[in-house]
């Protein structure tokens, strides 16, 4: 079986181990990144097949010329489309300005409000984007 890899970009270890934990239980190669600096290296030297990517974050040291922890992640979805723009891309993060949701999502990248979503629907998003089956739980709740 060829293994995908999904590279979970975000500095919240709340957030990152559950979502590791289960995307490791069901079979994925997850790589973490916690600064702006950390993805774009982990990506050249790594075939990704699914990003996720935490609006705010660290840039890290040599990318604090080019953007701010409030625009990391937007510096992110734009890179990650022009150098990569075949890997799948979910942005998953608490922001809520429109402008910027707009931006991410005119670049093709799917936009998940981190907090509001659930872990298990977060999981059906990555599968379904990797294996490219909808996946659907109406059916376990009509048994309940």
């Amino acid at each position: 079986m060829n293994t995908k890899t999904i590279l979970l970009i975000d500095d919240e270890q709340n957030f990152l181990e559950p979502l590791t934990d289960a995307l490791q239980y069901e079979g994925y190669k997850v790589l973490k990144a916690r600064t702006g600096q950390e993805a774009l290296q982990i990506l050249e030297k790594e075939k990704v097949d699914l990003v996720t990517i935490d609006i705010m974050l660290d840039p890290g040291k040599n990318l604090k010329e080019q953007t701010n922890s409030h625009a990391t992640g937007l510096f992110l979805c734009k890179e990650i489309r022009r150098k990569y723009p075949t890997v799948s891309a979910f942005c998953l993060s608490v922001i809520s300005e429109i402008e910027t949701i707009q931006k991410i999502e005119s670049l093709g990248i799917k936009f998940i409000r981190k907090g509001e979503t659930s872990l298990r629907k977060v999981l059906e998003l990555l599968r379904s984007e990797l294996t490219g089956i909808a996946f659907s739980t109406d059916y376990l709740k009509k048994k309940e």
